[in-house]
């Protein structure tokens, strides 16, 4: 179990790329085509991977124990995920970003609405209204 996290961002590198080249390809016309970015990305995590598997295999490193506030971040994203489907997208990220300011940074009621809300006004005027860009509104969204 020493090396999990490298073979696991081997797969996942070796994953990006696969779908970046076998569903969007890498060139298109005169131009990059959607797979380009998780091709390089892919890449470079594959890269680093292996040079930090070959570092520690060179050097003997064993496993440290995993501190559980590191996986906060993880279950923030899973709860992104979760209330994406009833909230839409940007509810979602509004709503972990106010629990986030609220349960973990430990900031006050008003201020972590206050940073919600204008986070919502930034990020709607922004990107909906300004830039058009359509987002993801889900089961409520689909009732306004």
């Amino acid at each position: 179990m020493t090396y999990i996290v490298e073979i696991f961002s081997i797969a996942a590198g070796a994953f990006y790329i696969y779908m970046g080249a076998a569903k969007y390809g890498w060139w298109k016309g005169i131009s990059i085509s959607g797979g380009f970015m998780p091709i390089v990305c892919g890449a470079l995590l594959v890269l680093f991977s292996v040079l930090m598997l070959i570092t520690k295999v060179k050097t003997g490193q064993k496993a440290e124990k995993i501190d559980p506030k590191a996986l906060i971040p993880v279950g923030a994203m899973v709860l992104i995920l979760l209330f994406n489907c009833l909230l839409g997208l940007v509810g979602a990220c509004i709503a972990v970003a106010f629990l986030w300011l609220k349960l973990i940074e430990k900031y006050s009621w008003g201020k972590s609405t206050f940073v919600s809300v204008v986070l919502f006004i930034c990020v709607y005027g922004i990107f909906r209204m300004w830039l058009n860009v359509p987002f993801p509104t889900g089961l409520i969204g689909s009732f306004i």
